[in-house]
């Protein structure tokens, strides 16, 4: 059930990163929509490829389980825990300075917004 649940997930949300991506690429943008709407896109591609990449771990790794559930259960536990972490785990270290800098960049108010009442407060002071 496992197996089926993540690969269903791995396949849906492949098929809507590679989407999210592919409207990125072939949309026409104004100067005004690379404030906002890009990055957003871009956000939400990564996310959702992220979630793909795990559900074809947690796949991969119910395979393994199955196939040598009575063999030895500690190599078999180390093989999956390594084999299926370490995509992960590269794909996070490397995509989150991007994406931490364009949420800050995107979401934080901006030069020319209005400040908010914390910041009026502390000027005040």
């Amino acid at each position: 059930m496992t197996f089926g649940f993540s690969d269903a997930l791995f396949l849906f949300s492949s098929i809507a990163a590679a989407i999210i991506f592919m409207s990125i690429i072939t949309a026409r943008y104004k100067q005004d929509d690379f404030l906002e709407a890009l990055p957003r896109k871009f956000i939400l591609g990564v996310v959702v490829m992220f979630i793909s990449i795990t559900s074809m771990m947690v796949a991969f790794g119910t395979t393994v389980y199955q196939i040598f559930y009575e063999k030895k259960a500690y190599l078999m536990l180390g093989l999956v825990g390594v084999s299926a972490c370490l995509p992960m785990l590269l794909f996070v270290a490397s995509q989150f300075s991007l994406i931490w800098h364009l949420f800050i960049y995107t979401y934080r108010p901006g030069l020319f917004s209005k400040p908010s009442k914390r910041v009026l407060d502390q000027v005040i002071r």
